[in-house]
């Protein structure tokens, strides 16, 4: 996983008001919580918005604090504001190289299922996995193949393949994408012609039945 850059201040100051005032400056409040304790730091919202859009919520961050001070993190957690949910404060977890790491990272669907092609509706019920490993060898997704799975197939997390010094953590037997049946099935134009009476050859689309015909 790239590790990618990151400016942040530290806040002296803490409590609603602040935080109220550095959002109208453009600054998203946050805090780091590290080997040492917690910090109070602040990021630029519009840099904050634009990593994300880039390397994704899952990368490693390497975070320079004015002052001179680095740290290696991950996000750990973002708030949103209920209404117009836009990004009101975020929480940086310090990684420690050399001990392990629990985190989510995304799930990316490659292919088209079979299924789906006879019909089928892809039902996604995870988009994230918890693994657990290295800091270093934290992958950006994780990339999972359905184009063999038909009709009422599943995909369950057992039948991930990750590598040997990653460990899943999530339950082996839960789905994470199932081909369902289509709600409404056509009958091929020869069943519908068999089902009728002998002789009786199927009406007109749109044409008016008998009862109608008499009045």
């Amino acid at each position: 996983m790239a590790v990618n850059v990151l400016d942040v201040n530290k806040r002296e100051k803490t409590g609603k008001e602040i935080a109220k005032k550095l959002r109208r400056e453009g600054y998203i409040p946050a805090v780091l919580y590290g080997h040492k304790g917690t910090k109070s730091v602040s990021v630029k919202e519009s840099d904050f918005l634009n990593f994300f859009e880039e390397v994704g919520e899952h990368s490693i961050i390497s975070l320079n604090i004015d002052g001179g001070e680095k740290a290696e993190v991950i996000v750990k957690d973002f708030q949103l504001h209920p209404i117009k949910k836009n990004i009101i404060h975020v929480d940086f977890f310090e990684i420690e190289k050399g001990k392990l790491l629990k985190t989510e990272i995304p799930i990316r669907v490659e292919g088209t299922a079979k299924g789906v092609k006879k019909g089928g509706i892809l039902e996604v019920f995870i988009r994230d996995i918890e693994i657990e490993c290295l800091p270093k060898d934290i992958p950006d997704f994780i990339l999972v193949n359905i184009e063999d799975l038909g009709v009422g197939d599943s995909l369950h997390i057992k039948d991930i393949k990750v590598e040997e010094n990653i460990t899943i953590l999530d339950n082996s037997e839960q789905v994470i994408i199932t081909i369902g049946t289509p709600t409404v099935i056509k009958a091929p134009v020869e069943e519908k012609e068999k089902a009728l009476p002998e002789g009786e050859a199927p009406a007109e689309e749109g044409a008016p039945a008998e009862e109608e015909k008499a009045e």
